[in-house]
């Protein structure tokens, strides 16, 4: 059967590559450095940029539909006004005896009176609803 071997790595060897790595990593960071401050700076100029175009935008919209509601209410105006006129004008006692004339309609030489008699008053119900239905016969 074969031992186990223990490895030993030397303590230097292990500083050498941490401190290997660390460089590398350094040096990546250096060369990208800028390349993230430029995207800053751009993002830092263009998010209120863009919010501002938002803004504008939204507001052309709402004055659209606001200057749309005010043209729609000017034409409803006008149409009210035209029928009110309508309606006043076939309400008048002239255009009305004309109509009445018309279908051959006159004044009523007799007038008759007719009188309509009380309704009846319906009973109150009573007692439990389960019992009407034997009430009732």
């Amino acid at each position: 059967m074969i031992a186990a071997q223990r490895v030993v790595v030397e303590p230097r060897i292990e500083r050498v590559r941490t401190a290997t790595r660390r460089r590398t990593r350094r040096t990546r960071r250096r060369l990208h450095a800028p390349v993230h401050a430029v995207v800053t700076l751009a993002l830092a100029a263009l998010l209120p940029l863009l919010g501002y175009v938002t803004l504008t935008a939204n507001l052309t919209s709402l004055n659209d539909s606001l200057e749309r509601a005010e043209r729609d209410r000017a034409v409803l105006l006008g149409e009210v006004q035209r029928r009110d006129n309508r309606i006043a004008q076939l309400e008048s006692p002239d255009q009305l005896a004309v109509f009445a004339a018309a279908l051959h309609m006159h004044d009523p030489h007799v007038y008759a009176v007719v009188r309509v008699p009380k309704p009846k008053p319906q009973p109150q119900p009573s007692g439990l609803a389960l019992f009407a239905w034997f009430n009732a016969r």
